[in-house]
């Protein structure tokens, strides 16, 4: 949810009369530029037929009459939005970057997109029907909250790299999953959501100060389905490294070695700060005289891991309270 009427944007076909004093934006102003969008206090000055070979819905909207007002001082046609600025700076900023237009993401310019970049990319091309932009925005999302495990692994992080795509931002992925109706990217989402603790109702704050948080329905999924989670992370904690099987392996250091990772687990269970039901484990003890497993034993003690992490990742949507068909 975002705290601005911007968020629901509709095309308007007039200006009210009390508007704040407009600006030019700094680097998408062409005083050769064929129609002039205006979002909140900004103007973007563009070249239509670029814009329209993007958006199937611009094709239509430019050929609109336009305000008397406006067209009465304006070197060409101007179009009202109710959408962000910040969302038409940066998607206006990929459809005139020829370096970077037709690319997918991650492309050379920005092999670390940041959120605002790509839920603008989202926002604006769900909604303008703007298919290619809104194709390589959502394609690095599901890329990373994935409906596959070994896909997850393989990024080894909860969200994509770089410092303009934190954790706290997954709070926006919902949102955009739920505008969308890409139900795919909710469990790894949510899950992290649930994984922040009471603070995940602050939300966090767009650059240009405007702040986004999860719907009340959400916030509430978040806390019903925390319960869950945890019982599921202490389930993984305690179950990885449960005794063997009587007679798989007869070495003391072997023994002594499970119970101290058992030990040492249990406690970790007992606090569990963050719940996390597809943990990955730590099976070598500090010390270089600590006993340790054998490799039979380690492989057995994988292979049982590997089971509780996929078992607990095909029952993410259950625990969470939502359903994801093609999870």
């Amino acid at each position: 949810m975002l705290t601005s009427d911007a968020s629901e944007a509709t095309v308007k076909g007039s200006v009210p009369a009390d508007r704040a004093p407009r600006k030019k934006d700094e680097k998408l102003w062409f005083n050769d530029g064929t129609l002039i969008i205006v979002a909140q206090d900004t103007e973007f000055r563009v070249y239509k037929g670029q814009l329209e070979r993007r958006s199937e819905v611009f094709k239509d909207m430019s050929s609109f009459p336009q305000p008397t007002a406006d067209c009465a001082d304006s070197p060409c046609p101007v179009v009202h939005v109710t959408d962000f600025a910040r969302e038409w700076r940066h998607v206006l900023g990929l459809i005139f970057d020829p370096d970077d237009e037709q690319s997918p993401f991650p492309t050379a310019r920005r092999p670390h997109p940041s959120f605002e970049l790509i839920s603008a990319c989202v926002r604006l091309g769900h909604k303008y029907a703007m298919t290619s932009t809104y194709q390589a925005a959502m394609a690095y999302l599901k890329d990373h909250f994935t409906t596959s495990f070994s896909v997850f692994q393989k990024h080894g992080s909860w969200v994509p790299e770089g410092d303009d795509f934190g954790l706290v931002h997954t709070i926006g992925v919902v949102n955009l999953a739920r505008l969308t109706g890409e139900r795919t990217l909710l469990p790894m989402a949510l899950l992290e959501c649930c994984r922040k603790g009471a603070d995940i109702v602050l939300g966090f704050t767009y650059s240009d100060g405007e702040r986004e948080t999860l719907v009340a329905e959400d916030v509430g999924l978040c806390f019903a389905a925390k319960d869950k989670l945890i019982a599921a992370t202490i389930l993984a904690y305690v179950n990885v490294f449960g005794p063997l099987p009587a007679g798989d392996c007869k070495l003391e250091d072997c023994r002594r070695a499970l119970g101290l990772l058992s030990q040492s687990t249990s406690r970790k269970a007992l606090s569990c700060p963050s719940p996390n039901p597809i943990i990955s484990f730590n099976y070598t003890l500090p010390g270089a005289t600590t006993p340790q497993l054998c490799e039979d034993c380690r492989t057995t003690i994988k292979e049982r891991e590997r089971r509780r992490q996929l078992a607990n990742w095909k029952a993410l949507p259950s625990m969470l309270g939502i359903d994801v068909p093609a999870w």
